[in-house]
Order: C-alpha cells, then sequence, then structure tokens
C-alpha cells in the first residue's frame, strides 16, 4: 500500500473504516433490543410451527448465513422447526420460488431502510394471508415496519460507506429472535468483546489487500453459516472493490467452477461453525486442490490450514459445538470480510465513499 494508504486505521479516515468501527456498538445496541422484545417473539412464534426469513441484497445474505443456527436453536428450545428462506421479488411476484404464504406463518421481513419495494411488497402478501410479519429495520417508521406486528429496530445510525454495520445488525438480530440466541447478557457479552477485538486487530487483514486487489477473478466460498457469509461479502466486492466476485458452496464450487480458476485468481474460503473432524478433511482436500492450481487463497476461520493466508477467528473458550453454527464466531468472520473488502478496495484503488452502485445504478422498483 502506498502512504495514503498506510494512514488508514480501523476507524477512518474513509467512511468505511467509521462504519466498521461502530460494529460491535450496534450489535449491542440490537441484541438489547431484542432481549426487551422477547416475550412479544415468544408470543409470535407459539402461534405457529413455521417460520420464513425474506430479503433480498444483502438482507438476503444475512438470513442465508443466520438460517443454520436459526433451526439449532429452535431445536434447542425443544420445537421440530420449519424454516424457509425466501427472496423478496419471488415471493413478490406471483410466487415465482413456487412456494406461498402459509397463514399463521412466521415471517421475518429484513431491510435496512425498512423500504425495499420487493420486501415490502413480499411483507403485505405474508400479512394478507394471515402471516404474522416480524419486521427487521433501520428505520421503524418506514414503510416495511407499518406491516408488521412487531418491529426489531437495528439501531445502526447513519450508515454512509457500505452496508458493514448494517449488515451486522441485522446478523445480529437474527441469530438473537429464536429463543436460546445471543440476546442473553452472557452471550451478548461474548458477541461484542470478539467484534471490538476484530475492530482493533484491522492490521492482521491489510496485508491481503494488494493480493486480493490485484487477483484477476475473486471466488469466495463456504460451508453452513459461510455460504450466507459469503454471499455478503461477494456484495461488498461488488459495491465496493467494483470487482466481480463469484459466491458458492464449497461443494458447488469443487463441482465445476473450480476448473476455471487460474493462478491469477483469489480464492476466499470461509468456515465460521463448530469444527467437525470430516468437514476438515473436506476442506483440506478443497486447500490441496487450489495449491495445485496456484490461486492466493486467503482462509478466514479459527482454524487454518498451512500454506494459506489465515484470517484467524478468535474461537478460544467460546468454540461451538462440534459442526454447529456459532454466532459470536459468524459475527467476527462477518467484520473480517468486510475489512478484507475495504482493504482490496484501497489496494485496487477503487474504494470510494458512499455507494457506488445501489444509488447511482440500481433504481427502486417502485411498480411493485
Amino acid at each position: 500500500m502506498t502512504e495514503t494508504d498506510a494512514a488508514l486505521v480501523a476507524d477512518g479516515p474513509d467512511e468505511m473504516g467509521r462504519d466498521l468501527a461502530g460494529s460491535a456498538d450496534v450489535a449491542e445496541a440490537t441484541l438489547a433490543e431484542v432481549k426487551r422484545l422477547r416475550p412479544r417473539l415468544d408470543e409470535l412464534f407459539g402461534r405457529g410451527s413455521g417460520a420464513v426469513l425474506v430479503g433480498t441484497g444483502m438482507s438476503l445474505a444475512v438470513a442465508q448465513a443466520a438460517a443454520p443456527f436459526w433451526l439449532v436453536a429452535r431445536r434447542r428450545a425443544g420445537e421440530q422447526p420449519s424454516l424457509l428462506i425466501r427472496e423478496s421479488a419471488s415471493a413478490a411476484l406471483g410466487s415465482t420460488d413456487g412456494r406461498v404464504w402459509r397463514a399463521g406463518d412466521l415471517v421475518v421481513a429484513i431491510s435496512k431502510s425498512g423500504t425495499s419495494p420487493e420486501t415490502v411488497a413480499a411483507a403485505r402478501g405474508a400479512a394478507e394471508a394471515g402471516c404474522s410479519v416480524v419486521a427487521v429495520t433501520a428505520d421503524p417508521a418506514a414503510p416495511l415496519a407499518s406491516l408488521a406486528e412487531l418491529v426489531v429496530p437495528t439501531p445502526i445510525g447513519e450508515e454512509n460507506g457500505a452496508g458493514t454495520r448494517s449488515a451486522v445488525a441485522a446478523l445480529a438480530a437474527l441469530f438473537a429472535i429464536p429463543e436460546g440466541g445471543t440476546a442473553d447478557p452472557a452471550a451478548r457479552a461474548v458477541v461484542v468483546a470478539r467484534l471490538r477485538a476484530a475492530v482493533e486487530s484491522w492490521a492482521v487483514v491489510v496485508p491481503a489487500g494488494p493480493r486480493l486487489a490485484s487477483a484477476a477473478r475473486t471466488w469466495i466460498v463456504g460451508f453452513g453459516t459461510g455460504v450466507g457469509l459469503a454471499q455478503a461479502a461477494g456484495i461488498l466486492w461488488h459495491e465496493k472493490v467494483r470487482r466481480p466476485a463469484v459466491t458458492l458452496s464449497v461443494s458447488e464450487f469443487r463441482h465445476g467452477p473450480i476448473e476455471a480458476v487460474c493462478p491469477g485468481d483469489a480464492v476466499i474460503v470461509v468456515d465460521a461453525d463448530g469444527p467437525l473432524p470430516a468437514r476438515a478433511a473436506y476442506l483440506e482436500l478443497l486447500r490441496s486442490e487450489l495449491e495445485k492450481l496456484g490461486a492466493f487463497v486467503v482462509w478466514v476461520s479459527a482454524s487454518s490450514p498451512p500454506g494459506v493466508t489465515s484470517i484467524r477467528l478468535n474461537e478460544g473458550a467460546t468454540a461451538a459445538a462440534p459442526g454447529e453454527p456459532s454466532p459470536a464466531a459468524a459475527l467476527e468472520a462477518l467484520v473480517r470480510l468486510e475489512q478484507l473488502a475495504r482493504a482490496t478496495a484501497h489496494a485496487a484503488r477503487t474504494y470510494r465513499d458512499g455507494f457506488a452502485v445501489l444509488r447511482t445504478i440500481v433504481k427502486p422498483a417502485t411498480g411493485l
């Protein structure tokens, strides 16, 4: 990096750095809101057997990341949960995903602004079908909130650099909404401490920036929780790095796309769930294949194999049960991926404050 880039610190001077620096605070505030709303959430969960998470863009990515833990938490609460993830437009445009709203289901609609036309339309359809709608949004006065029986606020304040704090807050909310989630004080303290530590140790991510910036193509892959986290990172790659990134599950990647990987490419592997020998063996197989292809590999995990650039997650005493999702690790991994996008954008000279794509090219689908 140049002298200008060397001036970058954990909390700025760019807007993305300042937004990232607030990750722990917004997670803590969001988890406190969910704790406050616990009795009302329990009432809504008690009405029906099914739940649906609805969103688009970054909101859909965090829903995908939260889904595995959601199911684990509900099973621990003694339920046999049913959970669907629906993309807002598919749900709003004639059920193009082949599914329909079922009366009595709990529908959690996620939108930072609360104004996404696709998500608002989907929530409206769910409410008209007799579903209980919960809105997860930063604006309790937004149109989405008016359709909901309950609003879970994500108090992120002003966000200018990218969808970073909002993604962390939404993911924290989705981890906490199921009973047994992260809203209790002990779990909240763990999450906040890990996010603060990740923000303060921004420097460990910086060296990967130039290598990722020089990559011909970037592939971001994950398992379980890591699939949604990879999707979130891919969106930031398009928005801030302003270069394409392909996001896939590890298995999808290995069965076809990996054949297109060239020595000038970069591959980011996200593994944020509890350790499992079988998964470790599968990931080692991936590592050996990537080594033969000569790609630059970044591993975001609590335990990285040799021969790759490691962004180590602070597992410590908070390790999840074998093979199970870990909310604290997932939120830390999300911040690390956001930091990687920031470091890469600056190294590639593509960084600029504000939203370069979503507010200048993508137009609201107001016809919905």
